[in-house]
């Protein structure tokens, strides 16, 4: 299904008037080389309060490990399955050293999920535990026909929040990756004069958009995220 001609226009207008698009580009984060990268990044990112910098702890997981942090062939390439660092490796590291020495030695930080008091190294445990259950364990798993279950299995986690659950999606995701949360809905109704969109509606037209601009979807929905939740602090929504 295509949207009138015109609001995809007015979408694509409201694009180049509010992001700087010849700087725009994604960081590492968003090439990981393995799964539980991803994971660590999205769980370290999104469990902050408002205003902490983020902790290096994927980097500190993967020279640990001797991993790859980002994909090869100028990040755009995947690693060979055999290869790959899965989920089940991730909780093998866990039961062989022990939350707290995961948090000690190789993220090197004791803190707290924001808001609950259960340690981040243990959040990414709980959280990988919970993927393998519904079959995820590399990044050829996380398919946008598991993508609902993927935010269910993980929305439903006491100590997760919306971001958690957005920045694990965000990073593995294709480059047509667009989700219709809140931001995303916000910035396409303003855009086309509504009062409220529904998501399917937003994810085309930021879709379409993009493609009118040559710009990859996943990009596209980074930077309106990003400035939407920069507009609307929440803790844990930064980038690098």
């Amino acid at each position: 299904m295509t949207h009138a001609p015109h609001e995809v226009g007015q979408v694509t207008d409201a694009i180049r008037r509010s992001f700087p698009l010849a700087d725009l580009a994604l960081p590492d984060e968003f090439f990981p080389a393995h799964l539980p990268v991803a994971l660590i990044d999205a769980v370290f990112r999104s469990g902050l309060r408002h205003g902490e910098a983020p902790e290096p702890a994927a980097e500190r997981y993967c020279r640990r490990f001797g991993l790859a942090r980002v994909r090869a062939d100028g990040r755009n390439g995947d690693p060979a399955r055999g290869e790959e660092e899965t989920l089940a490796r991730l909780v093998e590291r866990y039961q062989a050293m022990g939350t707290r020495a995961m948090a000690a030695e190789v993220f090197r930080t004791r803190r707290l999920f924001a808001g609950s008091r259960i340690a981040l190294a243990e959040c990414v445990l709980r959280a990988a535990r919970a993927l393998r259950r519904i079959g995820v364990e590399r990044l050829s798993d996380v398919t946008a026909r598991r993508r609902t279950a993927i935010e269910d299995v993980l929305g439903t986690e006491p100590w997760a929040r919306e971001a958690t659950v957005r920045l694990f999606l965000m990073y593995t995701g294709g480059e047509g990756f667009v989700h219709g949360d809140a931001p995303v809905r916000a910035f396409v109704a303003q855009a086309t004069g509504r009062e409220t969109i529904p998501a399917r509606q937003a994810v085309r037209l930021v879709r379409e958009a993009a493609w009118e601009l040559i710009l990859a979807p996943r990009y596209v929905d980074h930077v309106i995220w990003r400035c939407r939740a920069c507009t609307c602090p929440h803790p844990g929504v930064g980038h690098g």
